[in-house]
């Protein structure tokens, strides 16, 4: 895969790995959506972007301008708002929220389902 690769540390040791960022699976009017149908402030969604990467709260917090104990506030926060305990359930979450808004009839996202036009779709919102 080309494009471009991002540098992510992890950790306080220094190390650092290449890594395309995990973000980019969706576009921006997809994390728009996302961000409108979940009602994730801007910061919000730039944290979200953030763990998709799998970017350390230190890496998010020198990305945004802002401490990692900030960081830590706004995943909290983030975590209780949408029902998850921690970074793999957000994801998931707004993974099962992407699909339910392709799965709409009135989408205007690219649908995940190759069934949708005909109707057969199992995850097609009633």
């Amino acid at each position: 895969m080309g494009g471009k690769k991002k540098r992510l540390r992890s950790g306080k040791a220094g190390r650092s790995r290449w890594q395309a960022p995990g973000s980019k699976i969706f576009s921006e009017q997809e994390w728009a959506k996302i961000g409108r149908s979940l009602k994730l402030s801007g910061r919000e969604l730039q944290l979200v972007r953030g763990m998709f990467d799998d970017s350390t709260d230190f890496a998010i917090a020198d990305d945004l301008g802002i401490s990692p104990h900030t960081v830590r506030t706004h995943c909290k926060r983030s975590y209780r708002k949408l029902g998850v305990t921690d970074r793999a359930e957000l994801i998931l979450r707004v993974m099962r929220e992407f699909l339910l808004l392709t799965a709409a009839p009135d989408s205007t996202l690219t649908p995940i389902c190759a069934k949708r036009a005909a109707g057969r779709c199992p995850l097609r919102v009633r």
